[in-house]
């Protein structure tokens, strides 16, 4: 290849990225509504389903057995995430970002070094959006940490 083709290549590279882009922001103005809305979807969620069904687990189990913290949010106070531990297991979380669910255990990747293993949303329990926030998705996700704890 030569200098002028190379230069037409580059140029031509660039001009793709720009057309991308711009292509990615009318995708994101677009979007921008939807994820607010799962915003308010997944703190309804945390409120009104995961955090009475840890509260109902832990008085069922007692202190010594259960414990959670919800993560509220600064701005309104409103819960975004939650963290669990059953006995002296490790701490499971779950955390909500712009709509999205991430369900972590740390010291669950089968390393002693306790590094956090991030639960797949397209498996088991099955936890990915603001819709899959309730009780009988948060009741799987408990009993997998049991069947787990100590192996």
């Amino acid at each position: 290849m030569n200098a002028k083709e190379l230069a037409d290549k580059f140029t031509a590279k660039i001009a793709l990225a720009a057309v991308e882009r711009d292509r990615q922001r009318g995708i994101a103005a677009e979007n921008a509504g939807k994820r607010t809305a799962d915003i308010e979807h997944c703190k309804k969620a945390m409120e009104q389903h995961v955090i009475p069904f840890l509260a109902e687990l832990k008085q069922l189990l007692g202190e010594q057995q259960f414990s959670f913290a919800p993560q509220i949010e600064m701005s309104d106070h409103r819960p975004v995430g939650v963290s669990f531990r059953i006995g002296d297991g490790a701490p499971t979380s779950i955390t909500t970002a712009f709509g999205n669910i991430v369900v972590t255990r740390i010291g669950d990747s089968g390393t002693s070094k306790g590094i956090p293993f991030v639960y797949a949303p397209d498996v088991e329990p099955h936890i990915s959006n603001s819709g899959d926030l309730t009780r009988d998705k948060i009741a799987k996700l408990v009993e997998m940490v049991i069947d787990t704890a100590g192996s």
